[in-house]
Parts: C-alpha cells; structure tokens; sequence
C-alpha cells in the first residue's frame, strides 16, 4: 500500500492582517470565489437584459448610463464605465447607427460630443423595465436601505483600489515576464 502524502499547505494570497484568520487566508480565499460567482451572476443578467433589449452587454451599459444622465460626454461615460474613450466611441456608434443614441456636439465645447437617449431607446428601456425590476428585486434582496448604502460607499472604495491594482499588475507582469 503506497505511503499517503502530506499536503503541504498553499502558500498565503494576502498579508493584510485585517484580513487573516487566525494565521490563514481562507475565509479571503472563500470571500473571492464568493464575489467570482456573484460577478457571473450579474455577467449573465447583464447579458439577458443586453439581449432582451437586442444590444450587446456593453452597449446595455452605455445605454443604462446615458438613460440616468442625459447628454452625457463620451469621456464621461468611459470613466463612469472604466472603459477607454475608444471603446465607448466605437459602441455608441453602432447605437446611433441603429438609432437608439444620438450624438450631439457640446453646446459648451464643440470639441466634446454628447451621447443621448432617443424614442427608440425610450421604448427599448420601457419594454425591459419590468425584467430588471422582477431580477434586480431578487438579486439585491438581502439589501436594506442602511446595507445598500454601505455596500454603495464600499463599491466605489473598491473600485478606486482595484483600478490601483490593474495598474500594478501591469508593472508586474512586465517584470515577470
């Protein structure tokens, strides 16, 4: 009968005491797989909605942002979204070209061109609605109003720290490399 090998034990993914355990990161470890599955959770409502609108996921985010800000100035949008200028151009195009945004130079700078909703994206966004209404009541129903707040202050923390860590992965990768 062969000899059983001792595991040896993997080695630790954060040095930030706050978030150790007694020595361990597994509870971080079981909190990162956790937040893994619920970001494809929203990946794939975001694309049911994005589908049932008859756009693409990331067109379904111009078009959400713009809807809540109207006359929003692409490089606006590309920040709100961490999306490049670029990006966001080549996507407002195609829905201009279809005729759910409209694009407008900046009464205030010429220079800037302004995104906006239309009749068509009124009535796309109306016949969506009730879908987002029914799932975002059920995805976000743990929430109180106090839970909501803080999870909003902490989202935005998190994204200014993740946009830090993307930045120093790219360093790192490069070193490793």
């Amino acid at each position: 009968m062969p000899k059983a090998r001792k595991r040896s034990a993997a080695p630790l993914t954060i040095s930030r005491a706050a978030l150790l355990v007694d020595g361990s990161d597994a509870q971080f470890r079981g909190f990162i797989h956790d937040l893994i599955a619920y970001a494809h959770r929203i990946d794939t409502v975001r694309e049911a909605f994005a589908a049932i609108a008859g756009v693409s996921p990331a067109q379904y985010e111009i078009l959400m942002l713009v809807s809540r800000a109207e006359g929003l100035p692409v490089g606006e949008v590309a920040a709100r979204l961490h999306r490049s200028g670029a990006f966001i151009t080549i996507e407002a195009n195609k829905l201009a070209e279809r005729g759910v945004l409209e694009k407008a130079a900046d009464p205030a700078d010429g220079r800037r061109v302004l995104l906006r909703t239309t009749r068509k994206s009124y009535e796309l966004l109306q016949r969506l609605a009730p879908y987002q209404v029914r799932i975002n009541d059920v995805l976000f129903g743990h929430l109180d109003a106090k839970r909501f707040r803080g999870l909003c202050a902490l989202m935005r923390e998190q994204l200014a720290s993740g946009d830090r860590a993307v930045a120093l992965l790219g360093f790192l990768m490069r070193e490793a490399a």
